[in-house]
């Protein structure tokens, strides 16, 4: 009780039924449990506690609650914003990382990237301060899962789910796209599902770190302020790497955030990446080199639409892919399943679960579903509508017309010749 009292975790309100807690028992365990259970502290916070603990609870406005998430820059903590109540995301720069000038720079540039963007896609960053030389990043908290927990423990998803969320991650990528900006490290850890959508039914996918991002710039430049970094330093997972980024982490633009947003959809299909298996520079060369398995050596039920979509995306040739991530968008809309449901868990956030509609051919189309969400009648929020994509042609087609438009000035040549013969040109 005294360790508690010199933290600042509780009002004066709740010190008061921390006490009363504690007169039903002598066991510092024991009164641990009892706060939990009353939900007057975290299973974290009891733990730091009894461990000794009376500092760092606090971060500016923000108590941490617990620790969600740890990447290369540093930790990720679930907190809740003294004043508002409000939960959020809060990402913290790793201390031996915030004495050095290029990890403060990185973390300054991660901040204004984050600021610039709004869009239901994409995590809210709210706050950036720094504390006791503790740099911090305030981020929305999403309630669910990422795509990376969510395939190890229930398996590969169904089809039309996982083009679904796909499409949606597209649709965040080509907003921030339109604002300049390349995510560096698209992977399936990296995209959030929100178990409570609050645009409708479905679920709700939010692209989190943007702090690897990179301006289209030819160099990185914010606000004319230029960034430096390392050449020899790789930035990006290799499961999910493009082939452009193996060769050189510089050479990165929207057309690499589709080759790892391919693999990402490629993993949700199948369980797996692209290439499991061996050392880091091993998955970078096969990335160069090499095809995945086929998808329908590995799953039988996926339309060959779908293949297809994946094997475009997935192109060695950045020319090859779709050349922005609305392209992808578009593609996945007649193969994305809008009537998938997020459930919120009985009380285990380990054990998020989610149904699907056995049927989705079902469904309305696009526009009478928005008709009918529009009058009140169904509850489903389908794909935006956007314009129908201009249809390629294929290879043959090219050939022929390249062929008649030659035959055609051949022929004029000639005509033009006869007419000089005669003097009549």
């Amino acid at each position: 009780m005294r360790r508690l009292r010199r933290s600042g975790l509780l009002t004066p309100e709740q010190m008061q039924h921390a006490y009363e807690a504690a007169a039903e028992t002598a066991d510092g365990r024991q009164l641990g449990k009892l706060l939990v259970e009353r939900r007057i502290l975290t299973r974290f916070q009891v733990r730091m506690l009894l461990a000794g603990r009376t500092e760092g609870f606090l971060l500016g406005q923000y108590k941490i609650l617990e620790p969600i998430g740890q990447g290369g820059m540093g930790r990720v903590f679930k907190a809740e914003h003294t004043g508002m109540g409000r939960l959020v995301a809060i990402k913290v720069l790793a201390s031996d990382l915030v004495q050095t000038e290029r990890a403060r720079q990185l973390f300054e540039r991660e901040v204004k990237l984050a600021a610039r963007l709004q869009h239901p896609n994409i995590v809210t960053a709210y706050d950036a301060d720094h504390v006791g030389g503790r740099y911090f990043l305030v981020l929305e908290y999403v309630e669910g899962p990422d795509l990376q927990s969510l395939v190890q423990r229930d398996g590969p998803l169904p089809v039309g789910v996982a083009c679904e969320l796909i499409r949606q991650a597209a649709l965040g990528l080509q907003y921030a796209h339109e604002r300049g900006m390349v995510h560096r490290d698209i992977k399936p850890s990296n995209l959030l599902v929100q178990r409570n959508n609050p645009l409708g039914a479905g679920p709700l996918l939010k692209i989190l770190d943007f702090g690897l991002a990179r301006l289209h710039a030819s160099e990185s430049e914010i606000d004319g302020e230029s960034v430096p970094f390392d050449r020899r330093t790789v930035i990006g997972t290799p499961d999910y790497l493009s082939p452009e980024q193996a060769r050189d982490w510089h050479e990165v633009y929207i057309r690499s955030g589709l080759y790892s947003l391919g693999c990402t959809l490629y993993f949700l299909l199948t369980g797996q990446p692209p290439f499991p298996g061996g050392q880091a520079l091993e998955k970078l060369v096969r990335h160069l080199t090499e095809r995945p398995a086929p998808l329908t050596q590995l799953r039988k039920d996926v339309p060959l639409a779908v293949v297809e979509i994946v094997e475009t995306m997935m192109a060695k040739n950045p020319l090859e892919r779709y050349q922005v991530p609305l392209d992808a968008a578009l593609a996945l809309a007649p193969h994305a399943v809008p009537s998938t449901t997020f459930l919120g868990s009985s009380g285990d956030s380990d054990h998020d679960t989610f149904t699907v509609m056995a049927d989705s051919s079902t469904w309305p189309s696009q526009r009478s579903a928005l008709t009918a969400v529009a009058a009140g009648s169904v509850s489903v929020l389908p794909p935006p509508i956007v314009p129908e994509p201009k249809p390629r042609r294929s290879w043959s087609q090219k050939v022929t017309l390249a062929v008649g438009l030659l035959l055609g000035f051949v022929a004029g040549m000639g005509f033009l010749g006869v007419l000089k013969l005669f003097g009549l040109f």
